[in-house]
C-alpha cells in the first residue's frame, strides 16, 4: 500500500468518509491512519476535518496531539473545519472546558468553519476573552448555539466580534437583550419604538437562519439588520406569529429555501410572500391547511416527511402540490411514504409524468446539511462540499 500517492489515497478515504447516517467514519480513519505511514497522513487530514463532543475529560487530549509538536500538531490543527464544545458544563451534568481553554483550542484551529457551542453555567465572556476570541475567529462563517442560558447574551457578544458569520442556527429559546449598557439591563420590555429604531443591529449578512424557538421581535430585528439582501435559507421549527412575520416579509421575496417543522394558516401566510422560492421542506404531511394553493410555481425541489410521531393516512396534500408545481425537479420523502401505497404509487406516476425525480431518504432531521452556498438545491451533506469550506 506504500506506493499508492497520498493524493490517490485521500480521494479514495473521502468516497468512504460518511456514514449512512452522514457522520463522519471515525472507525474507517482511525484504522486507515495505522496502515503504513503513507496513509496515515491522508487519513489523519480527514480524521481532525470533524471535532465534535470536545468536553474537559477529552478536550487534554485533542489539545496534546493539536500542540505536539510545531510541525505536525500545527498541520493537524489547520485540518479542523468543524468543532464542537462544551463550555463551563454539558447536558449529562458533566464539567466542560473553561473559556481559556476554549480560547486556546480556536487558537489551535486557524482554519476553523463551522462552529457548534453549548454552554451551561457561564452567562457572558469577559472582555478579555471576547478580544482573544475575536482575533482567533476571522475565518468562522458558520455558528450553531447549541445551549445556552435564556437571559445570556452570549450570542450577541460572538455575533459582535464574529461579523464574518454567515450560517446562523439558534437551537435554544434567547430572551436577552442585544443593547447591552450599564444603564440598559439585558431584558427590558415595553421600550419605545423609536429608541429601538436607532439602537445599532447586528453586523452579521446571513446566508441562512435556522431557528428551532423565535426570540423576541425586537431580538429578530437586531440579528436580521444587515441581512435584507443576503437571507436565502430560512428554517422555523416554531409557527411564525403575526409579529415575526411582518419582519421576515421584508426578506421573503429573496428567500430561496424555506422549511418548517409545522405547517398551518399562519405558515402558509409566510410561504405566499416568498414569491421567488426554489425550495419548500416540510416535516410532515399537511392535511388540516391545504398545501398546493399556496406554492409559489418557482419551486423545483419538494421534500417533506411523514414520520411515526404525525403518522398521516393519506399522501393527497403532496399529490396536489406535485400538479401545482410546473417546475418540480426533484421530490424528496422518507421510507414511510412508501407503506401509503397506493397513494404513494399515484404519486410517482405523476412525478413520472412530469419528468420530477423522487427520492426516497431515511435521513434523520437532525443531520444538518453542509453550511455552504447553494447552487442547485437539494443540497446535502458531502465530500464535495469541502472545497466550499476551506
Amino acid at each position: 500500500m506504500s506506493f499508492v500517492p497520498p493524493e490517490l489515497v485521500l480521494c479514495i478515504l473521502e468516497h468512504g468518509y460518511y456514514t449512512s447516517l452522514r457522520t463522519p467514519n471515525y472507525t474507517l480513519l482511525k484504522a486507515a491512519a495505522l496502515v503504513c505511514k503513507t496513509w496515515s497522513g491522508p487519513a489523519q487530514t480527514l480524521l481532525f476535518r470533524c471535532a465534535t463532543k470536545l468536553e474537559r475529560h477529552n478536550i487534554p487530549i485533542f489539545r496534546a496531539a493539536l500542540l505536539s509538536s510545531a510541525g505536525r500538531g500545527k498541520a493537524l490543527g489547520e485540518c479542523i473545519r468543524i468543532l464542537e464544545v462544551s463550555i463551563g458544563g454539558t447536558s449529562n451534568g458533566g464539567p466542560g472546558c473553561s473559556p481559556d481553554d476554549f480560547v486556546i483550542l480556536l487558537q489551535a484551529c486557524p482554519r476553523l468553519y463551522e462552529l457548534a457551542l453549548s454552554i451551561i453555567g457561564v452567562h457572558e465572556f469577559e472582555e478579555e476573552t471576547l478580544k482573544k476570541l475575536g482575533d482567533v475567529g476571522r475565518k468562522l462563517k458558520a455558528l450553531t448555539l447549541l445551549e445556552c442560558g435564556l437571559q445570556s447574551p452570549i450570542l450577541f457578544q460572538l455575533l459582535k466580534i464574529w461579523n464574518n458569520i454567515q450560517f446562523l442556527k439558534i437551537e435554544k429559546e434567547i430572551a436577552a437583550w442585544p443593547w447591552r449598557t450599564a444603564a440598559t439591563p439585558v431584558l427590558r420590555r415595553n421600550t419605545d419604538a423609536e429608541e429601538l429604531a436607532q439602537r445599532p443591529g447586528a453586523e452579521v449578512r446571513l446566508y441562512e437562519l435556522a431557528l428551532s424557538r423565535f426570540p423576541t421581535s425586537d431580538v429578530l430585528t437586531w440579528l436580521l439588520e444587515s441581512s435584507a439582501d443576503s437571507l436565502r435559507i430560512l428554517e422555523l421549527r416554531d409557527v411564525p406569529g403575526l409579529a415575526h412575520r411582518t419582519i421576515l416579509s421584508l426578506h421573503a421575496p429573496r428567500l430561496r429555501s424555506l422549511r418548517f417543522a409545522n405547517y398551518n394558516i399562519y405558515s402558509a401566510a409566510l410561504l405566499r410572500m416568498c414569491t421567488a422560492l426554489e425550495e419548500l421542506i416540510i416535516y410532515h404531511v399537511p392535511t388540516h391547511f391545504p398545501l398546493a394553493r399556496d406554492l409559489p410555481p418557482t419551486i423545483e425541489h419538494l421534500s417533506f416527511r411523514n414520520p411515526n410521531h404525525m403518522y398521516r393516512k393519506t399522501l393527497q396534500p403532496i399529490i396536489e402540490a406535485v400538479d401545482a408545481l410546473p417546475n418540480l425537479k426533484i421530490l424528496t420523502c422518507d421510507k414511510n411514504a412508501e407503506q401509503l401505497v397506493g397513494d404513494y404509487e399515484i404519486l410517482k406516476a405523476k412525478c413520472r409524468a412530469k419528468g420530477t425525480e423522487v427520492v426516497v431518504s431515511d435521513m434523520p432531521f437532525w443531520v444538518y446539511e453542509d453550511p455552504v452556498k447553494v447552487h442547485r438545491f437539494p443540497r446535502n451533506r458531502s465530500v464535495s462540499n469541502f472545497h466550499a469550506m476551506l
